[in-house]
Order: structure tokens, then sequence, then C-alpha cells
């Protein structure tokens, strides 16, 4: 009998401010790794949480909402999210459930749709 493969690795959620990807993030882990709240970009690092499976584990990386920059600290925000894309297995985006998608929305799925391109 053949043990079964035991895979890993790393996912990261993105999308705008207040998409969910925080709520999103520890719903999956199954406790409070990131936090939470109405107030746009509450998240300023990259956060990190583990999903334990017996046969697999998945590092989970909830990343500040990429946003239209108004000042340093948001370019530096949109620079971390930029950069944790590039250090991942895989990107998933978040959206608002209760909202239409937005300029905002669109923007962020051109980059995606470019980064399948990059070798």
């Amino acid at each position: 009998m053949t043990e079964p493969v035991f895979r890993s690795g790393f996912a990261c959620f993105v999308g705008r401010p207040n998409a969910g990807k925080s709520t999103l993030t520890n719903a999956l882990v199954g406790e409070k790794v990131a936090i939470t709240s109405s107030k746009p970009q509450t998240t300023r690092h990259a956060i990190r949480g583990l999903v334990h499976r017996p046969d697999a584990q998945l590092v989970l990386i909830d990343t500040p909402g990429l946003h239209r920059p108004r000042n340093t600290l948001g370019a530096r925000l949109n620079d971390l999210v930029r950069t944790t894309w590039a250090e991942v297995d895989t990107v998933a985006m978040c959206l608002p459930a209760d909202q239409k998608v937005g300029p905002g929305d669109k923007f962020l799925m051109k980059e995606l749709a470019a980064l399948r391109s990059k070798p």
C-alpha cells in the first residue's frame, strides 16, 4: 500500500480594502489570526495563518487592501501586496458579496491576469 502524498503550499488573499480577506482567513484557519474591522486599511502587514489537514498544510497570507494610494503609507501597503504575490504559490481575489464589482476590482483583476503571463 502506498502512503498518501503530503502537500503543502502558500496562498494569499488579495482585494480592495474591506473585501473580507481577514474574515475569510480567520474562518479558514479556524481562529482569529488577522484583525477585522469596518475601518479600511486595518491590515498593515502580511498576516500568516496555517490550515492543517491530514494530507496537507496551507499557509494563508492575508494582505492589506490594494487601493489607489493617497500617501506614502498607502503606496507602501500596495508594495507589500505586490511583493507577497511574488512569494506565494497561488493568489485568490476576494470580492464583497454585497457590492457590485467596481473600478478598483477591475483594476485588480487586470493586475492578477498580468501575473499569469510572467515566468
